[in-house]
């Protein structure tokens, strides 16, 4: 069997959907019996690596309708591919089976938090997708009660597959890991202490009730540690952004993948307060980093975390406060949490994840 994958966003520096694609590939690459796989891939400043074993097929810099239309099509009836993986869109023509990995529905059940055009085209091209595809895969359980409330689809050929987390997410091993952490971090103009948010700034993030919950505790406690928001600005950000550097919060743009455990590792705490979300990757990344987190009692998240973070009303900033607050001044919660989160976060790896995908190509 040959799985051909769209890596074309790996290198493009776009959050989760990169993250989800380096994951599952390191994940296929780790089997005691590795598949045959090729990567498309296109030409980016920037490029992690992927592993030397799988093919790469780099079709050139970046064009979207001659990817979407053409190029993708041409190469993979060259590289005769059995099965097609690709993240939300598969092209008009597929000369193989398709697999669609469609991670949430944010732009079916609030098309506000995007461009009009944005919502509409994803909707679109996602449900062309969907009826197109041989397999379905979404990462929870309630992406995939979503994916068939918005379109009409066979459930049969719908799976869900929770994503993994990289083994490079883990609690700080020694003084000189720390002091490593630290020196990485600096170069973001972050030192610790800080509370931590991750996530690239939209406003399905709920960052602004996140701002206004952290100045609502400093009012209380103002001895309460800086906010750092680690993620790329997005449309409609600007505002926010120049409101939360006033009030002293640390944007630090882009964070490099190899960078974000240290990040997680010196934080005292994650907020992730989303209003939606499909999986939630940055919850379990803290959670395996030894860090407590504070999260969304809303949609996927509390699948994904369990009992192992704090749970809150996204909606409501006095809870979120409160939840903060409670971390700070409480030692036990924290080690109640950090404990539990390391136990949760180990039932998530890429390696499974990779598996769990080709029990259903068999």
């Amino acid at each position: 069997m040959h799985l051909v994958i769209n890596a074309s966003e790996i290198g493009r520096r776009r959050g989760g959907n990169e993250s989800y694609l380096l994951g599952l590939i390191w994940g296929l690459a780790a089997l005691p019996r590795q598949p045959h796989v090729s990567l498309l891939t296109c030409r980016w400043d920037s490029m992690p690596p992927v592993p030397p074993s799988f093919t790469r097929v780099n079709l050139g810099t970046y064009r979207r309708l001659n990817f979407f239309l053409w190029q993708q099509t041409l190469a993979l009836y060259r590289l005769r591919a059995d099965w097609y993986l690709s993240n939300f869109f598969l092209p008009p023509l597929l000369p193989c089976k398709g697999i669609v990995v469609v991670h949430d529905l944010s732009f079916c059940a609030h098309p506000e938090y995007f461009p009009t055009f944005v919502a509409w085209y994803m909707r679109r091209l996602t449900g062309m997708a969907v009826r197109q595809a041989h397999l379905i895969v979404t990462v929870s359980e309630f992406s995939r009660r979503e994916l068939l409330r918005f379109y009409r689809l066979d459930q049969g050929k719908v799976v869900s597959i929770h994503n993994g987390v990289g083994a490079e997410f883990r609690p700080a091993s020694d003084d000189a890991t720390a002091a490593a952490d630290q020196a990485t971090i600096a170069r973001y103009g972050v030192t610790p202490p800080y509370i931590l948010a991750v996530g690239n700034i939209h406003p399905r993030k709920n960052l602004a009730r996140l701002l206004d919950a952290y100045l609502l505790l400093r009012e209380r406690r103002p001895e309460t540690p800086q906010l750092v928001w680690a993620g790329m600005e997005r449309w409609g950000s600007s505002t926010l952004l120049k409101r939360a550097r006033a009030a002293g919060v640390v944007p630090t743009g882009f964070v490099a993948q190899s960078d974000l455990p240290a990040l997680y590792r010196q934080a005292s705490m994650l907020v992730y307060p989303s209003l939606y979300e499909g999986f939630g990757l940055p919850p379990v990344e803290a959670m395996a980093s030894g860090t407590p987190v504070i999260t969304s009692n809303t949609t996927s998240l509390p699948e994904v975390v369990g009992d192992a973070a704090l749970l809150v009303d996204p909606t409501d900033t006095t809870a979120i406060a409160y939840a903060m607050e409670q971390l700070l001044d409480d030692d036990a919660l924290r080690n109640h949490l950090r404990q539990a989160g390391l136990e949760r976060a180990a039932k998530f790896t890429w390696q499974r994840t990779a598996h769990c995908l080709l029990e259903q190509l068999r």
